[in-house]
């Protein structure tokens, strides 16, 4: 009897124990649930959230060129995802997913007893709607604690929002791999179409890729993306949503990748994304979405990237052969490395000052030096036409003299300077037409001596020049520093009749919603009379016709153009910037480090074909207008040595352009006196 009340409470005692022992574990174990539900992201923050999405730069057209991000992401309603993906996807990731309540206790089950049994979290067992609570709110650490969270927040957003909207943000969310997030990101990046526009093989390749995004990408590994596909397309014909015929052509269909976006303006992109940065801050360009509408135009683009590269292979085969180097070790790493010949190309409409196409260097992924904007060069003689602007909007005209003769100037350190022609010759009376034509230095600096240097440094200011230009003498050889961009775009104010024109790329930006941001209009300014920019383009087509750039003419070139070569001292840097009536283009050709390019290369051989294979694909088959001429410019036949009216007995003739009012009166005689002499 007393061993059976002894028993009796020790069998009390021990369901005590068990029950406080079970309601302190309980209490605990509500209280975990409880901190971990406190710790949840409140209903709030699973109605606002906004993911991150990928910026878009397009084209003038309309054609996406290159997005900026850090998860590359772009939303695309659920009726736009064909069905055929949907159905796929989830009977890959989660065939239970419309009936479960956030999640599924099966999977869990053999999932928890995996992880038991090797002490750690090694499968996941997760739903549709848990991956997406653990992708938009949680950590990817492998903890039980995290997966609680995840189990817990699965049931809150299965609560909150419809099926549908689950899987719409799972599909716009989930980790494709190669930097896609969402399926429409995956289809751009792996096969260059929307997701609208899937086929039955690149819908279960991209089914595959949540698992193993990594592991299964065809970028990093093809044959494991085609194996990983096929056993997907098995599971379709074992659930009967393919047939049969259909799996077998889908598993013989090859995978052919490529990304939506062209990566040939990376100049003209970094160029387009600094100016964002500026304005909307590195958050909001990575992640906001916006939609940036650009002037550049893909076709000129593509023109120059290859008038370059054919350029500057030549321009290597020419100092190759200079330095009695075999021309094919031109291909060889090495000496690509000892010769980091650089170019840098732009081009403009001169009407709006849109940029329609920029090449910033020989090759993006070695420098993202950007020459075209960036660097500040000597101009060398494509200086020059800044101060016959300046002269002609000051009463001279093409047809006046000056004489090309030797002379001497003392400098302030008691140096004398006895600057040259390019060719160690003189020349006698020359007209400034002739001059330009065929870049006379000494008619050139002593025109500057006239107008003055601060005239022609405001001039070249208005039309556009932002660099420090040095108020001297040595203006008239261009050895002020600028860019190729400022040169370029000054050079637009001629073919526009005397407007300049602010260089342009960014059009329109609209937020991720659609609403405009910015909108950007042309920024037009008249700097020079219409006559004296039309005397100036047509002083520039005699250097096509006849002068320094006449190469142009020689490679076929028949329509109207006109510009001006440019050549520093020691050959460190080539120019040539030219333009038609509705394009301007610069291009500019040296070495980062200044050295020379040698005798072989110049400005006439260099950049001038590279311009010239531009503007015969940019107009292949449709020529440019004619210049424009202004009513008050008027066209008289002169002499072109003596710039004085025609006269029968003259040798040669020129139709000159003048302004009304300056076109010379007086009627040569130069050649009635040399032949009164040779008759004596």
């Amino acid at each position: 009897m007393f061993r059976e009340v002894i028993q009796s409470m020790k069998t009390r005692q021990i369901k005590l124990i068990a029950t406080i022992s079970l309601t302190i574990f309980l209490g605990w174990f509500i209280g975990l649930l409880l901190a971990f539900y406190l710790d949840l992201p409140p209903l709030a923050d699973l109605e606002n959230y906004k993911p991150s999405l990928a910026s878009k730069i397009y084209d003038e057209k309309g054609t996406l060129i290159a997005q900026l991000f850090i998860e590359q992401r772009s939303l695309v309603p659920l009726k736009k995802i064909p069905e055929l993906l949907k159905k796929t996807i989830i009977i890959i990731e989660d065939e239970g997913f419309y009936s479960h309540l956030g999640i599924s206790p099966v999977s869990m089950l053999r999932a928890f007893l995996v992880n038991m049994i090797q002490g750690r979290v090694a499968q996941g067992g997760s739903t549709i709607t848990q991956q997406l609570a653990k992708n938009l709110f949680l950590t990817q650490e492998r903890t039980f604690s995290r997966k609680i969270k995840e189990v817990m927040l699965s049931f809150k957003i299965e609560y909150c929002y419809t099926k549908d909207e689950i899987l719409e943000m799972y599909l716009n969310q989930i980790n494709m791999g190669s930097g896609a997030y969402g399926v429409e990101a995956a289809a751009r990046t792996y096969f260059g179409k929307n997701v609208e526009r899937l086929t039955l093989p690149e819908c279960a390749l991209l089914a595959g890729l949540p698992r193993a995004p990594n592991k299964y990408s065809p970028y990093k590994n093809a044959y494991k993306a085609k194996m990983r596909r096929n056993r997907i397309l098995d599971r379709l014909l074992k659930k009967d949503v393919i047939t049969k015929k259909e799996a077998e052509a889908a598993k013989l269909a090859p995978i052919e990748i490529h990304r939506i976006e062209q990566k040939n303006a990376p100049y003209f992109v970094e160029y387009v994304r600094q100016q964002l940065e500026e304005t909307y801050g590195s958050n909001v360009i990575y992640k906001g979405g916006l939609s940036v509408y650009t002037s550049l135009d893909m076709q000129m683009q593509e023109y120059a990237q290859k008038a370059v590269a054919r350029g500057l292979e030549e321009a290597e085969i020419k100092i190759a052969k200079e330095n009695g180097i075999p021309v094919e070790n031109i291909f060889d790493a090495e000496f690509r490395k000892n010769l980091p010949i650089q170019a840098s190309f732009i081009a403009l409409d001169p009407k709006t000052g849109y940029i329609k196409a920029m090449i910033g260097g020989r090759d993006f992924s070695e420098s993202e030096y950007n020459r075209a904007v960036q660097a500040k060069r000597q101009p060398g003689s494509a200086f020059k036409p800044f101060i016959y602007a300046t002269a002609l909007d000051n009463s001279f005209t093409p047809a006046d003299i000056i004489v090309d003769a030797p002379m001497s100037i003392n400098e302030k350190d008691g140096q004398v300077w006895k600057p040259e022609n390019y060719e160690k010759k003189f020349f006698g009376p020359t007209t400034l037409r002739k001059a330009l034509t065929l870049s006379r230095n000494i008619v050139t600096l002593k025109l500057l001596m006239k107008v003055g240097t601060s005239s022609v440094v405001s001039y070249a200011n208005k039309m556009g020049i932002k660099s420090q230009l040095h108020k001297n003498l040595s203006l008239a050889f261009g050895t002020s520093e600028v860019t190729l961009l400022e040169l370029t775009s000054a050079y637009s104010t001629f073919p526009n009749l005397g407007v300049k024109v602010e260089p342009l790329c960014i059009l329109t930006v609209k937020d991720s919603t659609g609403k405009i941001l910015e909108e950007n209009q042309p920024r037009l300014q008249d700097v020079l009379k219409p006559e004296s920019a039309y005397l100036m383009t047509s002083m520039l087509e005699s250097v096509v016709n006849e002068g320094t750039a006449s190469r142009i003419r020689g490679n076929g070139i028949t329509f109207n153009c006109a510009g001006k070569t440019g050549t520093t001292d020691n050959q460190a840097d080539v120019w040539f910037i030219g333009f038609t009536s509705d394009l301007i283009a610069g291009c500019w050709v040296g070495f980062d480090n200044r050295r020379s390019l040698g005798s072989w290369i110049s400005s006439s051989n260099t950049p001038v074909p590279i311009w010239g294979e531009f503007m015969k694909e940019v107009y292949k088959g449709k020529p440019p207008e004619p210049f424009t001429k202004p009513p008050k410019v008027v066209t008289v036949k002169i002499d072109p040595d003596s710039g004085m009216l025609y006269s029968p007995k003259c040798k040669r003739s020129l139709k000159e352009v003048f302004i009304e009012g300056t076109a010379p009166v007086e009627i040569c005689n130069k050649h009635e006196n040399i032949e009164s002499f040779t008759s004596q």
